[in-house]
């Protein structure tokens, strides 16, 4: 996007740009689909339809942008800074991702052990128990118990998780299952103000792009709210939309439609930018504000996480020690 944006801004034509920013060293899907668009643009499409034909390379975020760009007549500007906009939400996700990395893999590998132990572990010391006659421990009648549910059961219990997730899969692919999933994820405890900030992030920054490039405010609008990441947001924003070309401002229109998603303070800043007329200063402040505090917010949750993960840890390997070693106690007895 950036080296397009660098072509285009040199007065390098379209059709040539797109053809000197990939090699044989670009991404294969990358290099067919800029292949593809090339053929498209050159018989005559513009740049936006002709990337809309790949989604899974080109978002609606990115394609919408693009198309802003053209209508305008700013594209190389819009590209520009539609760049630093990916570069910034990457960075973004990336340091979320890498924060919860470290508690991920130790839940998934203590469950892992866990497993192993139940399964195959324990089983081994039943025989030596029941030929023994002991009342075994509470913990070794739930490790127990639930091997002989898992033997017993383990085809229904699969076949049950597959058709559970396949469920869920198909429910989140409705646009009404994932209204409600995401309305849902704003009211979690800890992630559902993680989800917001950054709702409210993207919203902001890519306003703040569209806004500085000229692209008109209600066009600019429009794309922004679609681009939320979430689909209870992004219904709110076009509410905006809708007041906003009827006439209100947008401090007002916002005000109106997300008492519920941003906080006081952020719509507070709008006002004031929109009064001032300087409200792409203003959502870029907004916009590094809120993800100082996703940084904030995501170093407390990994300490947090930490100690918790610890504790789990110990109990795990507590009760796995209980269950196999407390009857051989009472054997030795």
């Amino acid at each position: 996007t950036r080296q397009l944006s660098v072509m285009l801004k040199a007065g390098v034509p379209l059709v040539d740009a797109l053809d000197s920013v990939h090699s044989d060293k670009t991404n294969p899907l990358l290099k067919r689909t800029i292949d593809s668009v090339i053929d498209d643009v050159s018989s005559g499409m513009s740049l936006s339809n002709a990337m809309n034909k790949h989604p899974k390379v080109f978002n609606n975020m990115f394609v919408n942008i693009v198309k802003a760009g053209e209508s305008a007549g700013v594209l190389d500007k819009v590209l520009f800074q539609l760049a630093d906009f990916i570069a910034h939400d990457l960075k973004l996700r990336m340091g979320i991702t890498q924060a919860i990395r470290y508690p991920s893999i130790v839940v998934g590998i203590t469950i892992l052990v866990g497993v192993f132990a139940v399964t195959y572990i324990l089983p081994r010391f039943s025989t030596l128990f029941s030929n023994s006659r002991i009342e075994l421990p509470l913990p070794t009648k739930i490790l127990l118990g639930i091997n002989e549910f898992v033997n017993e059961y383990w085809l229904g219990t699969i076949i049950f998780v597959l058709l559970l997730i396949l469920a869920i899969w198909r429910i989140l692919n409705t646009k009404q299952g994932l209204y409600q999933w995401h309305k849902i994820l704003l009211e979690l405890p800890i992630f559902g103000a993680l989800a917001q900030k950054l709702a409210i992030s993207r919203f902001c920054h890519v306003l703040e792009t569209l806004d500085r490039t000229g692209v008109p405010i209600l066009e600019a609008l429009e794309i922004a709210g679609k681009t939320a990441g979430n689909a209870f947001v992004e219904d709110r924003l076009s509410k905006v939309y809708n007041d906003v070309q009827m006439g209100k401002k947008i401090a007002v229109a916002i005000s109106t439609h997300t008492l519920d998603v941003f906080p006081a303070h952020v719509l507070k800043m709008i006002q004031v930018g929109e009064e001032a007329g300087s409200m792409d200063d203003m959502l870029s402040e907004i916009g590094n504000m809120t993800d100082a505090e996703v940084q904030d917010r995501v170093l407390k949750l990994t300490a947090t996480l930490e100690p918790v993960i610890t504790v789990f840890m110990g109990v795990m390997i507590l009760l796995l020690a209980l269950a196999i070693f407390m009857p051989i106690w009472d054997m030795y007895e």
